[in-house]
């Protein structure tokens, strides 16, 4: 763990009194690709804030900790981070696993927590009672209503019928995965398969013999990054013919575009470098200045708006009353590199974000990731393999 205090430029020392935030990401382990782009998010927000003021007067004071993608981890880091390292915010925060663990002491020490993933309804159930916290990843039946939307434009154009669904045994994949097939089902689709697997075990062989089987038009998958490549080889070694491949992992494999396997695999993302909102093109640039590349991955942008943001409230709220930054976060209303971001009720909790409209659908063309729906955001024709 590591405090940085950036002004454009480390500092050695802070400055007494300076709001610190704790930040939890899975920098090790299966969502490793979403925390380390969440991180560099958080540092080059950081960096802004710091040059433009900081925050109650000081430059603010980030405190980062790995939650390894474990539960196990995560709860005496975010413990820490409260109790000994005294952070005044919690922000961060990718698994749906370590989310649930770190609920219990989240709620006894009512920590104020702005979280960026977590999209599981246990999730959502765990905190449904706190008051202080701030959801901004869409929850996953906001996630599937989007799917769900584009798949019935499939239905439509290209007779799409028949869904194979394989889904990682965790709380992500397994999560109301009887409300995803009873939502198939409703709209007209036949779910010819549903299977789980284990995330990263790379054991996809019977898997796919099962879904080759059952001959689907769209195969649909549900699993962390570990588990892109290993399916996709088998899918490729065992020659499943389908229409789409289309995955829902929060990132996809570093250099995954890179191998002719990614062709033309779909999934759903909340932003993607291309995406036109001005914001998002200042995002691009100020993040290619920083680290000298350009991500795919949204957490990258969706970390930099919830320190933005939560510095931003606590500047309005003029201290760090946990009662005075809620009610000023709360009344966020602020363009972002994914649209407008405001505040409301979700089904179960107070504050949520972004929603279903946010999402875009992608697939991997010509080494890279292409929007393909909603067509007035597409950049290219979505290739069907069937």
């Amino acid at each position: 763990m590591k405090t940085m205090l950036l002004t454009g430029v480390l500092l050695a020392l802070s400055g007494a009194g300076a709001v610190k935030v704790g930040v939890l990401l899975p920098l090790s382990g299966a969502g490793s690709v979403s925390g380390q782009a969440a991180r560099n998010g958080y540092l080059l927000a950081l960096d802004e804030i710091n040059k433009a003021g900081g925050v109650l007067g000081k430059p603010l004071e980030v405190e980062f900790a790995d939650d390894g993608s474990s539960p196990a981890k995560a709860v005496p880091e975010f413990v820490k981070l409260v109790t000994v390292d005294r952070v005044d915010f919690m922000a961060g925060g990718v698994s749906s696993a370590t989310s649930i663990a770190i609920s219990g002491p989240a709620k006894q020490y009512g920590t104020f927590m702005a979280w960026i993933g977590a999209a599981a309804v246990p999730v959502e159930d765990a905190f449904a009672d706190h008051p202080y916290f701030f959801h901004y990843h869409p929850w996953s039946y906001y996630n599937f209503e989007a799917i769900l939307g584009y798949f019935k434009t499939l239905k439509t154009q290209k007779k799409a019928r028949n869904i194979a669904i394989a889904y990682e045994d965790g709380p992500f994949g397994s999560a109301g995965i009887n409300d995803t097939v009873a939502a198939f089902k409703k709209a007209g689709f036949n779910v010819v398969m549903t299977e789980k697997f284990k995330t990263g075990s790379g054991s996809f062989g019977p898997l796919i013999s099962k879904a080759k089987a059952a001959r689907p038009d769209i195969f649909y998958w549900v699993g962390y990054d570990t588990d892109a490549l290993p399916l996709a080889t088998e899918i490729k070694q065992q020659n499943l013919q389908v229409g789409l491949v289309y995955g829902t992992p929060p990132s996809w494999p570093v250099g995954f575009e890179k191998n002719n396997l990614s062709d033309n695999i779909a999934g759903l993302s909340l932003w993607l470098p291309a995406s036109p909102q001005a914001e998002s093109r200042k995002f691009v640039a100020a993040y290619r200045k920083r680290f000298g590349n350009v991500t795919e991955e949204y957490f990258a942008p969706l970390a930099y708006v919830n320190l933005k943001t939560l510095a931003a409230a606590i500047n309005v709220a003029g201290s760090t009353d946990k009662e005075k930054v809620a009610a000023a976060l709360a009344a966020t209303n602020t363009p972002t590199p994914f649209g407008p971001l405001t505040f409301s009720k979700s089904n179960k909790t107070q504050y949520q974000g972004f929603k279903a409209g946010n999402w875009l659908h992608f697939q991997f063309l010509g080494e890279g990731r292409v929007p393909v729906f909603p067509i007035k955001f597409a950049q290219k024709p979505m290739v069907w393999s069937k």
